[in-house]
């Protein structure tokens, strides 16, 4: 018979503590044996911090699905999980917010179902119920989800569009098991602590790429594709297919800039009202560029449909700020907030956290990348202990306005190279990344792009990238081990032909570098705190609409992301809208970190070089040290905390 168990945390405000957004958890034992429901009780006692409002199980036989509960909506507040159907035949574990509700609703109800209550879960497990396996192309939103169904005695399981959910899963001869939490399924007899080393192999040598999004940082450990779905039979067998991808489609014309301008602020406004959808307040994690501006102008203009509703943003701005740019537009889109703006001050760290909460977050719990990230951890951090559980952010919003750095050989190829040499002038006065080059260089290297056949680009390629080992601490023999002479020889050949601009757009969102990765780090270090992180800036439709954008507008005279730029003029100030750098406080929670940490450092690295001594040149290492120091320039302390974040990991891992 199955079998339910329920635990609710004690605590009044388990937002305050360090705790995200709901985990769900599956063991699925192959072949008849039975699963032990204390196991999939580790897998929930691992995450318990991302749902600290109820851990519960269901169990029967040979399966056992877990939920760790984070109330973030309205609608949350009724639902319990495990979910099953009414017949007992379908159980759902879900992760997620839906953003077409309403239009779901109708469809399901249309199609004979009965729907029991007003949550996500349940019309996510009546989606399942009355399409099956084609359910997730009819669901809009961020989830992961997975449902037992007892019928066909299989397991499915499957991702979002974008892979804004974590989904992370172990398949060997025994069991299939998944996770919320990549650490958490550790917690398994037979699964491997070791490392994955092709990510190993990319920290230490960042020219490499790893060209595989399906693995993260553990050996024994996968992960679902965005738009990816899993079937796992009873004899062990699983298959996966992608029921989603960008594709390139046409080019969507509008008559003029205005009509332009209209339909982006439609899309991006429905993109910010459904992640608007929470029992508080709205918060958001503020930079000073257009992303985060953008974010922040539209929740501005939505606030008074929402009643009682008030906008909190959180943000790091210099001790300083009057010589600071990144600070200056912080506080100009922030400026009508009053206490509603939140401010930590580097490199004092005086504020919304401090030190010592900065020193917690990178060692407490050290890994690779969210110590990479430790700004936005801060963000959650401060947000939790205001007692947010949802936060906006716009990591995304780089890769979705995405232009070439050669766009204007788009325009050469097309045979306008009137428009080209005027795009190389203006990219040479304001582009954030070609600021300060020649417009004639430019347009020099547009042409190569758009008439130098791929072979000669490959061979270019290679002969600029020199010895891929210099000033690097990783090992030779491990180097060789991985084949990375031939990995980058293949990465330098992967030369795509010039053709289509929006091919290589969906190309960029669609590569294992993509916004898979911003979302998937930015979510780990949500992990630790009660924050459920949200970005309109990943939302399908938002995405759709630049892929087949004209370039046009998503670049002009020079300025990126003009189209964010042009349509938020009533709400943005110029200082915003045009500014021309990219300055980032983030180096400076590295550089302090590092000062904190000084005293430790040779000790520390002498005494765990030896648990990284399958990839790391220990003696290159001393030297380096010995030569250096760690703390002659921003560059050796960069590295430095690399390494330590490494070793540190790998010794967590093999205690």
């Amino acid at each position: 018979m199955p079998h339910q168990t329920r635990r609710h945390s004690s605590k009044k405000n388990p937002a305050s503590n360090v705790s995200v957004m709901s985990a769900i958890a599956g063991i699925f034992f192959f072949h008849g044996a039975t699963v032990e429901p204390e196991l999939i009780g580790r897998l929930t006692d691992a995450m318990k911090r991302r749902g600290p409002d109820a851990q519960t199980h269901w169990t029967s036989g040979s399966i056992a699905l877990g939920h760790c509960m984070l109330r973030t909506t309205s609608e949350s507040i009724d639902e319990h999980q495990p979910l099953t159907s009414q017949d007992d035949n379908l159980v759902l574990v879900w992760d997620g917010r839906l953003d077409n509700r309403d239009d779901l609703r109708r469809d399901l109800i249309a199609a004979g179902a009965i729907l029991r209550d007003h949550t996500d879960a349940e019309l996510a497990l009546q989606s399942y119920a009355v399409w099956g396996e084609s359910c997730p192309t009819r669901l809009l939103g961020d989830f992961a989800f997975a449902v037992w169904d007892a019928r066909q005695h299989r397991l499915f399981c499957t991702l979002d569009h974008m892979g804004a959910r974590p989904f992370y899963y172990v398949l060997n001869k025994q069991f299939f098991a998944f996770a919320s939490e990549e650490e958490a399924l550790l917690e398994l007899p037979g699964v491997s602590r070791e490392p994955n080393e092709a990510m190993i192999l990319h920290l230490l040598v960042p020219a490499y790429q790893s060209a595989d999004n399906q693995r993260f940082w553990l050996r024994d450990v996968w992960g679902l594709q965005p738009g990816q779905r899993m079937e796992i039979s009873a004899d062990g067998s699983a298959r996966t297919e992608i029921y989603w991808k960008l594709a390139s489609g046409e080019e969507r014309g509008y008559a003029s800039d205005q009509e332009c301008e209209e339909a982006f602020l439609s899309v991006f406004g429905e993109a910010v009202r459904c992640r608007m959808r929470t029992t508080g307040d709205v918060a958001a994690m503020m930079s000073g560029g257009m992303d985060s501006a953008s974010i922040a102008a539209m929740v501005k203009r939505l606030l008074p449909e929402m009643p009682g509703k008030q906008f909190h943003t959180y943000s790091a701005i210099a001790d300083d700020p009057a010589s600071c740019v990144e600070s200056q537009c912080i506080q100009s889109l922030t400026k009508d907030l009053g206490s509603n703006a939140h401010f930590v001050s580097v490199p004092s760290f005086t504020g919304m956290v401090d030190v010592d909460d900065l020193l917690e977050a990178a060692w407490a719990r050290p890994h690779p990348c969210d110590n990479s990230i430790v700004l936005p951890a801060m963000m959650c951090l401060a947000a939790s202990k205001d007692g947010h559980r949802v936060m906006l952010h716009g990591a995304s919003g780089d890769l979705t306005m995405h232009a070439p750095d050669r766009y204007a050989a788009y325009l050469l190829w097309a045979g306008q190279w009137r428009s080209a040499w005027n795009e190389c002038q203006g990219a040479a006065r304001n582009n954030t990344y070609l600021r300060g080059i020649s417009a004639l260089t430019l347009f020099i290297q547009n042409l190569r792009t758009a008439y130098v056949p791929g072979t000669i680009k490959a061979l270019a390629r290679r002969l600029r990238r020199g010895d891929p080992l210099a000033g690097s601490a990783v090992s030779s023999e491990f180097a060789a081990r991985l084949h990375l002479t031939d990995r980058l020889r293949a990465q330098e050949e992967d030369v795509q032909p010039l053709g289509n601009i929006r091919q290589e757009h969906a190309n960029v969102l669609n590569a294992a570098w993509g916004p898979v990765l911003g979302l998937s780090g930015y979510e780990r270090v949500a992990g630790r705190y009660g924050v459920e992180l949200r970005d309109p800036w990943a939302d399908r439709r938002v995405v759709e609409f630049f892929l087949h954008l004209p370039i046009k507008y998503k670049v002009r005279n020079g300025w990126t992301k003009y189209l964010a730029r042009s349509a938020f003029a009533p709400d943005l100030e110029d200082s915003v809208r045009w500014r021309l750098g990219k300055e980032h406080l983030g180096w400076q929670f590295t550089v302090r970190t590092m000062e904190e940490t000084n005293e430790f450092v040779a000790p520390l690295l002498e005494h765990y070089l030896d648990v990284a001594r399958d990839y790391v040149d220990r003696g290159a290492m001393r030297d380096r040290l010995e030569k250096h120091g760690f703390a002659r320039n921003i560059e050796e302390r960069e590295f430095f905390y690399e390494i330590m974040t490494l070793l540190l990991w790998l010794r967590r891992l093999v205690r």
